[in-house]
């Protein structure tokens, strides 16, 4: 928990590093190098995934993955795509290629093929289209491959082509987004990794015995209090942990003055980084809540590592300052955890306090 928080509470950092994804389109928010999407098709007849991920602005990816099916009788596919395009050309032509998983038969061929026109296709209607705020657009296009019209909703919090979803005139959802992340580094397996989970995977077992304090305190940070009791105990500065159960960081972003006349973009940009995994634990897009004010915002999250059969809750509060950044309240506990005492942690978010 601790080395996730450290790369999202970096992003300000990250912000002279950020580009466009893809040629002709100005970004609302900035994609970053790593970023990735995962989307769950359901335009085929097995239970499928397909991933796109950004490396440079002329270095892409694009995976294909269906679990094994017992009835079926079918196995695991799992066919990845490295392609180089001339970022120079306004349309998008493929410079190289390298094909990963792939056994030759015509059912993979169909597979690269669908990649390779999931990219062309959502590319060339991301071009299309201009997005100059935050919140969510929906436009009615045409679309062939998935079946004729179609209505496309665009988020600018989604990487690459900022597609949220895609779904059939009746409201029958097509593809929607399963899960967004980032690579940490080179050697990050996140996306290459991922198979992929329709509902919320439960925590593995936790020894949590919670003795009760009939006393907390007002535990000051910079500007944040919360009403902590004895059981937590300070790691650093800024950090309370709870154990290993629960880790609790009180801190401030300072808005970098490029954005000074945009306090919305920046405001999306800390949103954004702050809702993505890494490192093989991937936030759970569908069961994400998320609101905004004027003066504030509030991001809860699910995060599944299912290399360790770690999920966790994640509950961030940003709380605009007079300076134009940000003061954050971020609380991750293991599932295990907040679900057997749920009461005790929502009173430790709602203590907060901001007093500059």
């Amino acid at each position: 928990m601790k080395k996730k928080l450290s790369s999202l509470l970096c992003a300000a950092c990250l912000l002279c590093a950020s580009a466009s994804a893809l040629p002709l389109v100005k970004p609302y928010t900035p994609d970053f190098s790593g970023e990735f999407v995962y989307y769950r098709d359901r335009s085929f007849k097995t239970p499928s995934l397909v991933g796109i991920i950004y490396y440079n602005e002329s270095t892409y990816g694009a995976r294909y993955y269906c679990p094994a099916d017992k009835a079926a009788k079918t196995e695991a596919r799992d066919i990845s795509i490295y392609f180089t395009i001339d970022s120079e050309h306004n349309s998008i032509e493929l410079t190289g290629e390298n094909i990963l998983g792939s056994d030759g038969s015509q059912d993979d061929a169909d597979i690269v093929n669908y990649l390779h026109d999931f990219f062309y296709e959502f590319a060339e209607r991301r071009q299309r289209i201009e997005l100059q705020g935050p919140e969510p657009v929906t436009v009615t296009d045409d679309f062939a491959q998935f079946g004729g019209d179609v209505k496309i909703t665009y988020n600018t919090l989604i990487p690459i082509f900022n597609l949220e979803k895609l779904t059939a005139l009746d409201g029958t959802e097509v593809l929607t987004v399963e899960t967004v992340g980032i690579l940490s580094d080179g050697s990050d397996p996140a996306f290459s990794y991922y198979k992929g989970t329709q509902t919320v995977p439960k925590d593995k077992s936790r020894s949590f015995d919670k003795k009760m304090f009939a006393k907390a305190k007002q535990v000051t940070v910079g500007c944040q209090s919360v009403s902590l009791d004895e059981s937590w105990q300070q790691g650093t500065e800024n950090m309370y942990l709870l154990g290993d159960n629960a880790l609790l960081t009180l801190t401030e972003i300072a808005r970098p003055d490029l954005f000074k006349d945009s306090p919305d973009q920046f405001l999306s940009i800390l949103i954004r980084k702050l809702s993505e995994g890494s490192s093989t634990s991937y936030v759970l897009w569908p069961e994400r809540k998320f609101s905004r004010r004027e003066d504030s915002a509030r991001l809860d999250s699910i995060f599944w590592e299912p290399t360790e059969g770690n999920v966790t809750r994640d509950f961030k509060r940003l709380t605009k300052l007079s300076s134009g950044g940000y003061a954050l309240l971020s609380l991750t506990v293991f599932d295990g955890v907040y679900s057997r005492k749920k009461s005790y942690f929502d009173a430790i978010i709602g203590s907060l306090s901001v007093k500059e």
